[in-house]
């Protein structure tokens, strides 16, 4: 019998077993008894460890969250302003189909409460604003914070919505998924560095 796992490592242990049955399974209908099973730990523990199950899904959609920035941040901040949002739009939708379970999850209603939710609420707010930092850096559009922000949004809303549908299965036939993605992508790009 294998020892039984460190408190942190367990924790890690069981989120990485809810994430796994989260490529199966949606948020409403993951079970806790699942998760502890596939664990190898008593049913009790993701309570322990998580208080609930919106606690057990916070620190899965938490992991989405810290890997997306990690893909985003980790893209070259030299090219054109064109190409970095070519290569931010690629990384983000390569991300939620890699990882559709997840990042439907890290995209639900269950986080709204922003007051018990605030670590997913700042590192939302942080991939957004990488986003917006570099449409700043560029000076494509100027320096108007507002705008800005705006573009950003609009940037970001674009890829979501787009993901969604693909996900949810809405978007069918031609184009192909390829044609329909660059297409997406070309546009988010006009709508970010539209001239002010």
């Amino acid at each position: 019998m294998s020892a039984k796992p460190a408190h942190g490592d367990a924790r890690d242990h069981l989120v990485t077993c809810a994430l796994e049955l989260l490529h199966r399974d949606h948020p409403d209908d993951l079970s806790i008894r699942e998760v502890a099973r596939r664990a190898g730990v008593s049913s009790g523990a993701p309570y322990h460890h998580f208080g609930d199950k919106p606690g057990l899904l916070a620190a899965c959609a938490k992991v989405g969250w810290e890997a997306l920035i990690q893909d985003l941040e980790a893209l070259d901040h030299a090219p054109p302003i064109d190409e970095q949002l070519s290569h931010c739009s690629a990384a983000y939708l390569g991300y939620a189909f890699a990882n559709a379970g997840c990042y439907r999850l890290m995209m639900s209603r269950l986080f709204y409460d922003v007051e018990r939710f605030s670590e997913l609420d700042e590192l939302r707010a942080r991939a957004m604003g990488g986003i917006i930092q570099r449409i700043a850096d560029s000076g494509a559009i100027g320096h108007d914070q507002a705008l800005l922000k705006a573009r950003g949004i609009g940037v970001w809303s674009v890829l979501h919505g787009y993901a969604i549908l693909r996900l949810d299965g809405s978007l069918k036939g031609e184009p192909t998924p390829a044609e329909q993605q660059a297409e997406l992508v070309t546009l988010a790009i006009r709508m970010a560095l539209l001239p002010s």
